[in-house]
C-alpha cells in the first residue's frame, strides 16, 4: 500500500474509500471527493491505481484490494481507519462486466461476476458498517446498474448481481438507519468507460457492423444524447455524502441520462 497523507499537525479530513478506483467511474468518484476535501483511499486490483493516487496528490492513498476476498476488504478498512481516522464514506464501486448468453456461460465466468459484483459488495458493506456503527455516523454508496432493473439478453448474470446489490442496499439502509448511517445505491446507465466500450465492440463484431454504428444506436436511446462520465457519477456521490442528503437513505438513484431502450 502507498500513501500520501496529511502532514503532522494538520487536521484530519473526512475519510472515504472508493473501490474500483483505478479507472472509469471509480476514478471519477475519487477525484471528485478529493476536490471536495475528502481524504480518499483509492482501491483496486489494477496497479494503475497507485499512479492515479500519486497523480492526485495528498490526501489520496492507494491500496491493492480484491473485493471478492473478505480478508482483503477488512484490511482495507482497518488500515484506512488506522492511518486516516474514522471512516465517513465507503463507495462500493468495484465490478466486472463479463457476460454472454446464459446457455453459453461457463462456471468460471459466472463465478467471477458473482464474486466481484455481489460478494464484493457484501464484503464492502459489511466492513464499512462494522467500522461506522461505533461512531454512530457514516454514509455507504453502492453502485448498481440500470441493467439490474431492465436486463438485456447477454447480461443476465451481470443484471442479477446488480439487482442483488440494489436489494441489499435497501435492506442495509433499514438496518443501519438507527445507527445514524445512510445507505444509497447509484444505478448508472451507459457510461463512457473501458468496460462499456468493450461490450459495444463485442456487439459490433458479433453483428458484423461498425463500432460507431453500435455507439450511435445506444446514444439514440439516451434523451440527453451522450454517454455518462465519471464526473456525472462523482457529482451524485458528492451530493449523497453531503449534509444536503441528510434525510436520504434506502434509495436507488438512476444516473442514466433518461435512458429508454428502443
Amino acid at each position: 500500500m502507498t500513501e500520501q497523507s496529511a502532514k503532522p499537525g494538520e487536521p484530519r479530513r473526512r475519510v472515504a474509500i472508493v473501490t474500483g478506483a483505478a479507472r472509469g467511474l471509480g476514478l471519477g468518484i475519487a477525484q471528485r471527493l478529493l476536490r471536495d476535501g475528502w481524504a480518499v483511499t483509492m482501491a483496486d486490483t489494477d496497479e494503475r491505481v497507485r499512479d492515479e493516487a500519486a497523480a492526485s496528490g495528498a490526501p489520496a492513498r492507494s491500496a491493492i484490494c480484491d473485493v471478492s476476498v473478505a480478508a482483503q476488504v477488512d484490511e482495507l478498512v482497518r488500515s484506512t481507519v488506522e492511518e486516516c481516522g474514522p471512516l465517513g464514506l465507503f463507495v462500493a464501486n468495484a465490478g466486472v462486466g463479463e457476460g454472454g448468453p446464459i446457455a453459453e456461460m461457463d462456471d468460471g465466468a459466472y463465478r467471477r461476476v458473482v464474486a466481484v459484483n455481489l460478494d464484493g459488495a457484501f464484503f464492502c458493506c459489511r466492513a464499512a458498517a462494522r467500522a461506522m456503527i461505533p461512531a454512530g455516523a457514516g454514509c455507504i454508496v453502492t453502485v448498481g446498474s440500470i441493467f439490474g432493473r431492465d436486463t438485456p439478453a447477454g447480461s443476465g448474470v451481470y443484471g442479477a448481481t446488480k439487482a442483488g446489490v440494489m436489494a441489499m442496499t435497501h435492506a442495509l439502509a433499514r438496518e443501519l438507519g438507527p445507527h445514524g448511517i445512510r445507505v444509497n445505491c447509484l444505478s448508472p446507465g451507459n457510461m463512457a468507460t473501458e468496460m462499456h466500450w468493450a461490450v459495444l465492440r463485442h456487439k459490433a463484431e458479433a453483428e458484423g457492423v461498425p463500432f460507431e454504428r453500435v455507439v450511435a444506436g445506444v446514444r439514440a436511446a439516451i434523451p440527453l444524447g451522450r454517454h455518462g462520465t465519471g464526473d456525472d457519477v462523482g457529482a451524485v456521490v458528492s451530493f449523497l455524502a453531503s449534509d444536503d442528503a441528510a434525510y436520504l437513505t434506502g434509495q436507488t438513484i438512476n444516473v442514466d441520462g433518461g435512458y429508454q431502450p428502443i
